[in-house]
């Protein structure tokens, strides 16, 4: 069976020969930063623009991958030919840029050498999330709240997804199925482990302020189809009180684009 082929720090490999010291910061300490797009028919989603976002969190945490934008969407799109004959006709691949700070010293915690840089692709795991399409997904508002921004800036996406992974497990322990809605720390409501959240509120289409959540490439486009559709979307904060007496709720982000939620905290 063919192998998938990634690219670490210049060179393309066979996943099995991919190697990553136990020094690597992003291994050791969660010090790293990422972004993820999907292709639909095969095709990646604004690629441009997560390369872009990519970018902006490698400013934010003073890493230099020592690529341009235009290399690393480049590299990215070599990812995808070299794995393209392993897609089935109705498969679709998510496409992962990862860049930690690189290998840290034996002795003196400093970063020895450049930033490690992987690009990779995975098969979407369409059977996972299948189920919510028709059925809808459960939610549950953990007691983990999001960390503010005032600590760590929400706009990043950084590999340390120990936040997340605590609210993600909490839900699970009440339903194995529920997905994570946090709040933040003035119980506002935020995002979940992985998606935006928007409400439906009479005819308006609401979502909470881009301070506490990661600001989603799949957001901006649906800002872009409410416009078009001219309904309006009013971003701001909202409460689980707004949650329990919206018309309707639902997620959004890139790899299963909607989806729409069905209870909350059972």
């Amino acid at each position: 069976m063919q192998e998938r082929i990634v690219y670490l720090n210049g060179a393309f490999v066979p996943e099995s020969e991919a190697k990553v010291s136990v020094l690597d910061s992003g291994f050791n300490a969660g010090d790293g930063v990422y972004d993820v797009t999907r292709t639909f028919r095969h095709k990646p989603f604004r690629l441009r623009e997560h390369t872009e976002r990519l970018f902006r969190s490698l400013r934010y945490t003073r890493i230099d991958c020592g690529m341009s934008v235009e290399e690393m969407e480049n590299t990215t799109l070599e990812v995808l030919e070299r794995n393209r004959p392993l897609l089935g006709a109705n498969d679709d691949c998510a496409l992962w840029q990862v860049v930690s700070r690189g290998v840290r010293s034996a002795v003196g915690n400093r970063v020895a050498g450049g930033a490690t840089v992987t690009v990779y692709s995975v098969i979407v795991n369409f059977p996972e999330f299948a189920s919510f399409y028709v059925e809808g997904a459960p939610l549950v508002i953990p007691s983990t709240r999001r960390i503010p921004p005032e600590c760590l800036e929400s706009k990043a996406k950084i590999t340390n997804k120990m936040n997340h992974n605590m609210a993600s497990f909490e839900a699970k322990q009440v339903d194995p199925r529920a997905i994570p809605l946090m709040l933040d720390i003035h119980g506002n409501l935020s995002e979940t482990s992985a998606h935006n959240f928007f409400l439906v509120i009479d005819g308006k289409l609401c979502t909470p302020s881009d301070r506490n959540v990661l600001g989603g490439i799949t957001k901006t486009a649906i800002f872009e189809l409410a416009k078009e559709l001219r309904v309006e979307v009013i971003e701001g904060d909202y409460t689980p009180f707004d949650l329990y007496n919206a018309d309707e709720a639902f997620l959004a982000s890139t790899s299963p684009t909607f989806v729409p939620i069905k209870t909350v905290n059972g």
